[in-house]
């Protein structure tokens, strides 16, 4: 559903987490996800993501809730912090962010 290259780079975020929260780093992590996005949203739809919100729009209108569609929803439903651009220090939630939903989503989809 996803390209190796998209997997690694996540997984090396969630090993990484930290590093991840701010920066560079944080940008990288921002494009993987998006991109994360777009491959699952080709596959399940036959169209790329335009938006994050549009992309769980649709997949609320889904009936099938496969567990990896759950977790899809449940990573969506959470993401907000991670490209949140004000002044507070959101650290600990993208790590937990990384180490919980999008960890989840991915034992799913390699569980499939």
């Amino acid at each position: 559903m996803i390209t190796d290259i998209t997997y690694q780079h996540l997984i090396n975020a969630i090993n990484n987490a930290s590093d991840y929260t701010s920066g560079i780093k944080r940008k990288q992590l921002q494009a993987t996800y998006d991109k994360l996005l777009d491959e699952i949203s080709i596959k399940i739809f036959n169209e790329p993501c335009t938006s994050r919100i549009i992309l769980r729009q649709k997949l609320n209108e889904k009936s099938v809730d496969s567990d990896i569609i759950i977790k899809l929803k449940d990573m969506l439903k959470n993401d907000e912090l991670l490209f949140r651009k004000d002044y507070r220090d959101h650290s600990d939630e993208i790590v937990k962010f990384l180490n919980n939903h999008v960890h989840h989503f991915l034992r799913a989809l390699r569980n499939d």
